[in-house]
Parts: structure tokens; sequence; C-alpha cells
């Protein structure tokens, strides 16, 4: 997901101006545009669901971005362009924002597209958003309502100035209102239970319709042919999503398959070695991390609350063996809750991975008073009061999910080899898919869990990931149980400091909160290492889920 955060920055404290044009291809290759051709994709990130308000796997957010118009997106370069919208303004008191759409536009059946669908779809978020619109409602946080005064002028009202607009309406994917109103309902819960996989062709303004879906196997993406935007270069977009990622490699090898959205890290050195295929790695948001539960009122083994035991294990933890093993060092050691890819501005510098010191881990431990018994475990005394609990052993569950991009279960054994050197004990249990998973986390009120291996893919502008650690995110996005009542507070502050360095130390202090609070002991920052046959050129690997382009763009070379 989402979004060089100078030029962001900039774009922002513009505060208004044109769109960018759009990207018509290039980025990879070189030669003429060939069009035709059916795009075939191969990723190891599946789709969970069509629909906005439920799904939260990124490449479900990539196929947003195919099918529906936004406002705004990230071109080339990652800066922020008008997608649906070719220009807009904010009013003198920085509460209104104005923005002209592109004309005539039509969705995919034929129906108008006009402001009326994008006023009705904020609107909807905006009653919805403590329910079941809460997956979308980070985006439009201080928006009070919006206006569609003719079909192509979309008012955006604010209840107080804000500093992050654009990045924020980056995420914000207007939805047909005559397929999806009839569907609200007075509580709005018919939002989450509607299927769009069971309607096919889905109903879209974007570039794509998606004519076929499988959640585990091939999604079909058809050129929209009323797309206001660059058309596709490709007939079609065929993704498949591969459980193996070395029979992905096999199929790229024998031609069945033309693009690699995410090369397996054991596999990158034998394909650069190859010259049909063009190889590009390049920096991304996606950070990995061992989650602990953060929920201040979980009744057992609530050592695992105390930030020293946290600090003692990220010291007992070994990332340069993570790099090397599990990323084939396609990736850095990394430690703060935001990504590269957000960019020096946005980023703490004092938040530094600790050194992989079991001795120090152990000595801390020890000081706590954690001894360990004869088989090397350490066990936690009985504590007494309203979560009193006997003396037990720091023996502890970690959930790995099945869908991660990476080796999981290897992650894990080195974790636990290393945790077992300063005598904890760890177990495996298998996580499923992202929901299931997500259900083991939040299970009990966030109560059931004590750890996980998961990762985080990010956009640009820190808003969305600092709202995930917020109460308001529980049972949407925020996966920790993580409460503090600062934080919450700081958390909708930020973005209406319209100074860039007001914001920027605001935004560091929670940056600083999280590291020293640990909800997560983050773990790496990948690389995004992709490959494609040479027949085909025009990729754009770190526009992944942030632009049109990515689909759009490619092409056969001639």
């Amino acid at each position: 997901m989402a979004t060089t955060m100078l030029a962001a920055v900039v774009a922002i404290a513009a505060g208004c101006g044109g769109g960018g044009a759009s990207p018509g291809g290039g980025g990879g290759g070189s030669g003429n545009v060939v069009k035709g051709g059916i795009l075939r994709v191969g990723t190891t990130n599946y789709i969970d669901s069509l629909n906005p308000f439920v799904a939260i796997e990124s490449q479900s957010y990539n196929a947003f971005v195919m099918e529906y118009p936004q406002l705004v997106q990230y071109g080339p370069g990652e800066k922020l362009e008008g997608d649906w919208a070719t220009s807009w303004t904010k009013s003198s008191d920085g509460r209104t924002w104005t923005f002209h759409l592109k004309g005539g536009g039509k969705w995919s059946d034929g129906k108008p597209l006009t402001a009326a669908d994008a006023a009705w779809t904020g609107n909807t978020i905006v009653k919805f958003g403590a329910g079941p619109a809460a997956y979308l409602a980070a985006a439009l946080t201080h928006v009070t309502h919006m206006d569609a005064p003719n079909a192509t002028t979309l008012i955006v009202h604010y209840d107080k100035p804000i500093a992050n607009v654009l990045p924020q309406l980056e995420q914000f994917w207007v939805l047909p209102q005559h397929v999806w109103g009839p569907l609200v309902g007075s509580d709005g819960k018919g939002l989450k239970s509607y299927r769009p996989e069971q309607h096919l062709p889905t109903v879209a303004g974007g570039p794509y319709s998606i004519s076929k879906y499988q959640e585990k196997g091939t999604t079909v993406f058809k050129p929209n042919p009323y797309f206001y935007g660059p058309k596709s270069n490709a007939e079609a977009v065929a993704m498949t999503y591969y459980t193996n990622s070395t029979s992905m490699i096999a199929d790229l090898d024998q031609g069945n398959i033309d693009f690699a959205d995410q090369v397996p890290f054991n596999a990158i050195s034998s394909l650069k070695t190859d010259s049909r295929f063009a190889v590009q790695s390049v920096p991304t948001s996606e950070v990995t991390n061992i989650t602990i539960n953060s929920n201040p009122l979980k009744p057992k083994n609530r050592e695992l609350l105390d930030p020293k035991v946290r600090e003692a294990l990220e010291y007992a933890t070994d990332r340069a063996a993570i790099v090397k093993v599990i990323f084939a060092g396609y990736a850095k050691p990394w430690a703060n809750m935001l990504s590269v890819q957000s960019g020096p501005f946005w980023l703490n510098p004092a938040i530094k991975p600790l050194p992989f010191d079991p001795d120090k881990a152990n000595q801390i431990l020890d000081s706590l008073g954690y001894k360990k018994g004869s088989n090397g475990i350490r066990e936690v005394p009985a504590t007494t009061g309203k979560y009193a609990q006997p003396a037990h052993p720091m023996d502890y569950n970690v959930i790995v999910p099945d869908s991660l991009d990476f080796n999981g279960d290897r992650q894990f054994q080195i974790i636990a080899d290393d945790w077992a050197k300063v005598g904890v004990k760890l177990h495996e249990v298998a996580g499923g898919d992202s929901g299931q998973a997500y259900g083991l986390e939040t299970a009990g009120k966030y109560t059931k869990f004590d750890f996980a291996t998961w990762d985080w893919a990010e956009y640009i502008d820190p808003d969305a990931q600092l709202s995930y650690m917020t109460r308001a995110q529980w049972y949407s996005w925020n996966d920790t149980g993580y409460n503090v009542p600062w934080f919450n507070n700081a958390y909708l502050k930020q973005a209406t400091l319209l100074d860039a360095k007001q914001r920027q130390a605001l935004v560091w202090k929670m940056e600083a909160r999280v590291a020293h609070d640990r909800p997560y002991i983050q773990l790496v920052n990948e690389d995004l290492v992709t490959a494609n046959d040479k027949g085909w050129t025009g990729f754009y690997p770190d526009l992944n889920a942030y632009c049109k382009c990515y689909y759009t763009a490619p092409h056969k070379t001639g």
C-alpha cells in the first residue's frame, strides 16, 4: 500500500494546484509501445476480498486502485498527482476543499460517473466510520461531509484545517452509488456483507473491471471502455496467486507468466543471471514485526506488558540472521513503526534497532526476578490482585500466518532459538490466512494471544499507520490491542498541525512512544524484488497499490 516524502510535503504545503499528467508508461524499459496481449502476473499475496469495507491484504488494495476512481494518486517518482480530479482549491479558512473532476466518465456498466458518487461514498464512510466503514474511515478523519453541486465538482468539508488532505484522499476510493447505495440499510451492515466477487463483472470506474475472481487462483482484470484516464496497454491482466513461490518462479521460467511481483528471496540470484529476465529491486513500505498483545486488560502472562521484558526480548533477537537467512540480504534491520518509504522527513532518527546482545537480555530478565529453572526456562513468580496468576514459565505461543510473503516458519525458528538462549520458550501456532490470523489476535477482545509474527505494507504519509495504533481501530486495523489515551489524542492532533515542522515533531514523539512501549518488536524493512520477461516493459515496482499505472503502463516491447 501507499506512498518521497519531501515531495509530498511540498504538494501539501502548496495546498492547491492542478493535477499532474497521468502516467502513460515507462519505468523500466525502452522501445515502442506495442499494445495488446494479456499481461500474466504471478504473486504470493492474494486478494482476500473485493469488498473495500472488508479486505485487508495489500493485493486487494491494488485491485481497488484499478477498479475505482481516486481524486489523486501517486505517480512516477511517488509524487501526488490528479487521478479523477484535474485541479483543486481550498477555502481561505482551510476547511473546504473543492475538487474539479474529469467529465463524461461512466462506470463499466454504462451508468454515468459523477461527483454524486464521490459525495455518497464519502458521506457513507463518515456516517458509519465507527462501525461497518471503519476500515476506510481513517482516510477521512476530520471530514464532516461532502457535497456535489454538479456532476464534475466535489466539495469536501473538514471540521478544521488539515495538513495532509491530499495523501489522505489518495486512500479514498469512489464507489458506484447505484450498486452500493441499496445495500446500506439503516445500520450500514450491508456494506460489510456484500460480496462483489459474487456479482461479476464488478462495476468499476477505474481502468479495469474484474471479470473473474479466485481468492487462491487467477483473477482477471478487463479494461473498462469508459475509463477517464490512460487506457490499458494490455488486453487484460490475469493475476495468479501462488501458495508456493517456487512454483511461481518455475512458471516464469517456462513462460507461463510474464511478471512476478514479489520474487522469493532465495530465487533472486539465479534470476539475475538469466538474460531472459529483468530484475528490479526497490525499497518498499513493508516492515515485518513480532506483534505483542498490548491490551492493558489481558488477564494472563501480564509480564509481557512490561516494557523492560519487551526490551530484553529485542536484545535477544538477531535481526542480522533474519536479514541473511530469510531475506537473502534484501532487507535491513528496522525498529521504526514507519517504513523507509516514508522518507527522512517523517522518520525519527533516534529510533534505531537494539544490537543483538543475549547477555544484556539475560541481565534484564535476571534483574526482574525471572529465574531460570533446571530446564533452562525462566519462571515468572506468582502475582496478586485483580489479575493474580500463579507462578508460571515464560512459555508462549506465537501465531504465524500462512499468508506471509517470506518464510514465516523459518523466521519463527530463528526467533525461537534466539529466545531460548535467554530462557524464553516459544511454540508456533498456525495462523491460517490473514482473516483467520486476525481473528486469533482479536479473540476475546484481544485477551487470548501473546505473540504473532506479521508485517505491514504502509502508506507514505504517516497518518494511516499512526491510526492503526489507536483504540478507534480495534477490530479493524489495530492488531495489538494497544490503547494509550495520549497516543489516541495525539493522532487526532497531528493532522491538524499545518506547520510541517510542528507536525513532524509530534509524529516523531508518537514514533518514539511506540518504540518505547513496543507493541511490536520491529524486525526488518523488506526490499521489493520483481522480475519480468523482457518481452514486456513499462513496470513501476514501487507503485504497487499506489498508481493505476502499475497495470495500465506495462506493454510488450517492439
